[in-house]
C-alpha cells in the first residue's frame, strides 16, 4: 500500500491505519510496516512525503476473535 503523508517516517516504523469497511459495514485497523519513502515537493515551500508499506495484519474488531473472521 502507498502512503502520501504530510511528515515523513522512517523505514521499518509501524503505522496503523483506520478504515471504514463497505462491505462489512465496520471500521477496520490494519497495522502496516514502512519499506521506503520519497520526499515530493508539492510547492516551494511543502514537501510531502510518499511511503510504501507491507501489511502486517489486520486487528480483530473489539468484542471480536481472530476466529470470527
Amino acid at each position: 500500500m502507498l502512503l502520501f503523508l504530510p511528515e515523513p517516517v522512517i523505514k521499518r516504523q509501524v503505522v496503523e491505519i483506520q478504515a471504514s469497511s463497505k462491505v462489512k459495514k465496520r471500521q477496520r485497523t490494519i497495522l502496516v510496516e514502512v519499506c521506503w519513502t520519497r520526499p515530493i515537493p508539492v510547492s516551494a515551500r511543502v514537501k510531502m512525503y510518499l511511503a510504501g508499506t507491507r501489511f502486517l495484519f489486520e486487528l480483530p474488531a473489539p468484542g471480536r476473535s481472530p476466529q470470527d473472521h
